[in-house]
């Protein structure tokens, strides 16, 4: 068998198997049951989608952090990875930890359309450590991200992150538990 027949041969199942791993391992961004995340089940119909985001054009948090999310996964709404970002964004400058772990792990990764940051990933995932809301797994979690994202920045660069990071609304101050 020719060269270049081999090649081609070992580049498709080199780009199947790397296509597998990247479903299998970056699954999409879920809201998960904690003190600090929404419930799933609040978002199952498009009917509780309308109600969900009519609570979160009001200004309630955990449902700006519901609608990011929902907008990010495309459920029960068209997938829409700008729409998803700004509400999650609303949710965490009101201070809702749940939503910057989320934006710190979109970050982190690259998801929903948006190139990886590390800058941004060390900032949110530094605001969801510092929470006391958010629940250990996420804490942890974030710390990772944080910590990970830390060691590819330089100094610089992580203090001014840290400085930014100090003048954010604290989770505290939200109502997280409704």
């Amino acid at each position: 068998m020719p060269d270049r027949v081999r090649s081609g041969r070992r580049l498709a199942a080199c780009a199947a198997a790397l296509f597998l791993v990247v479903m299998c391992c970056a699954p999409a961004v879920s809201a998960q049951k904690t003190a600090d995340a929404p419930e799933a089940a609040d978002i199952d119909a498009p009917a509780s989608f309308a109600a969900m985001l009519a609570k979160a054009q009001a200004g309630d948090p955990r449902a700006q952090c519901e609608v990011g999310v929902a907008y990010l996964n495309g459920d029960h709404v068209s997938q829409d990875f700008r729409q998803g970002l700004a509400w999650l964004s609303r949710a965490s400058d009101a201070g809702f930890a749940y939503a910057r772990y989320v934006l710190a792990d979109v970050y982190s990764r690259g998801y929903a359309g948006v190139p990886a940051s590390d800058a941004n990933a060390y900032y949110y995932a530094t605001l969801a450590a510092a929470s006391s809301t958010l629940g250990e797994k996420y804490k942890d979690r974030a710390i990772k991200l944080r910590d990970a994202s830390a060691a590819r920045l330089g100094p610089a660069k992580v203090a001014g992150l840290q400085a930014k990071a100090a003048l954010a609304p604290l989770s505290d101050m939200v109502d997280n538990a409704n």
